[in-house]
């Protein structure tokens, strides 16, 4: 519908749009969001101090996003390296930009777990609507004194009258010397719409489990149960030749369908997060620069992706709803 159109109805604050606001208590106090919401029933929020990331979202008012047992906090509540303790989750979480996986030590220098990326503030916020889209844009960055210098420029763009995400990321190196890049968007769906109903449809790929629990579990890696108390989790990676990879996962019961896709020639491995354990339900797709073994194992094996001296390097992906 045209805004003109939509003017003659009503406000269309009413029906689409996006505010920005603080959260007023418990431990995320403080804590800056923006909300945003169409015409074709999705609703969002990111997060505006840990780099723009997606904590909530919603279509049709069914949740789709995984929220951890302890929700949104102020990074300063964090316990130094246990990411356990302060992961929200949230449907995005970006991880690196130095380090995607475990925590390890090259040299002298600590690299927390999943990096620190998604712990950091954006600044240069930018909320914008016109009769098509809503823009969301910031500026993130990494840096060290003698160090490294890393700028992540994040654009969100929206059309108010669809149910569709893009998210494109631009890292820049702002030093003479090439620094490595690990990258990772940590897309991760939750209760209700995932069920035991979700169908998943996954690339044509090659795919490897984690663990020895997950190799065990590996022809069931797409079946979806009920919570199951104690249950480990699963964590599988795949291998495709697509040029962009589609993930499709669908919930015929709810009648609502998600589609993830990217460019495999900026993120050439995929993984696959399957926890059904009770109490902390999710499902997470990976698309990334490397298979999450840390920075140290990665080097060790070859890993070569680096941003040159004054260069960027450009990430991103879709999530549209149906």
């Amino acid at each position: 519908m045209r805004r003109e159109d939509i003017l003659r109805y009503c406000n269309p604050a009413a029906i689409y749009g996006a505010r920005r606001v603080i959260l007023a208590e418990g431990r995320g106090e403080g804590q800056r969001l923006v909300e945003v919401k169409t015409t074709a029933g999705l609703r969002a929020s990111f997060m505006e101090d840990k780099c723009l990331d997606i904590l909530d979202l919603e279509y049709k008012g069914v949740n789709l996003a995984f929220l951890s047992k302890n929700g949104l906090m102020d990074v300063r509540h964090s316990e130094g390296d246990a990411f356990h303790r302060y992961w929200a989750g949230g449907f995005l979480s970006t991880c690196g930009l130095r380090n995607t996986g475990t925590s390890c030590t090259v040299g002298k220098e600590f690299f927390p777990f999943h990096g620190r990326i998604g712990l950091t503030p954006a600044e240069n916020v930018s909320v914008r609507t016109d009769d098509n889209n809503i823009t969301i844009s910031g500026i993130t960055r990494e840096t060290a004194l003698f160090g490294h210098c890393l700028e992540m420029e994040r654009t969100i763009v929206i059309p108010i009258n669809g149910a569709k995400i893009t998210v494109r990321d631009q890292v820049r190196n702002l030093t003479p010397e090439a620094e490595y890049i690990f990258f990772l968007y940590h897309i991760n769906f939750g209760y209700p719409f995932l069920n035991e109903e979700l169908i998943l449809e996954w690339p044509e790929s090659e795919v490897n489990g984690r663990t020895p629990e997950s190799i065990a579990a590996i022809d069931n890696r797409f079946t979806i149960t009920k919570p199951k108390d104690n249950e480990p989790e699963h964590v599988y990676f795949y291998h495709t030749e697509e040029e962009y990879p589609q993930v499709k996962l669908t919930n015929p019961k709810l009648n609502i369908n998600a589609k993830i896709q990217y460019d495999r020639k900026q993120l050439p491995a995929l993984a696959q997060w399957k926890c059904m354990r009770s109490g902390d339900y999710a499902l997470g797709i990976e698309p990334g620069t490397s298979i999450i073994r840390g920075r140290a194992q990665e080097l060790e094996n070859g890993y070569d992706i680096k941003v040159p001296a004054f260069g960027t390097l450009e990430y991103g992906f879709t999530i549209e709803l149906d």
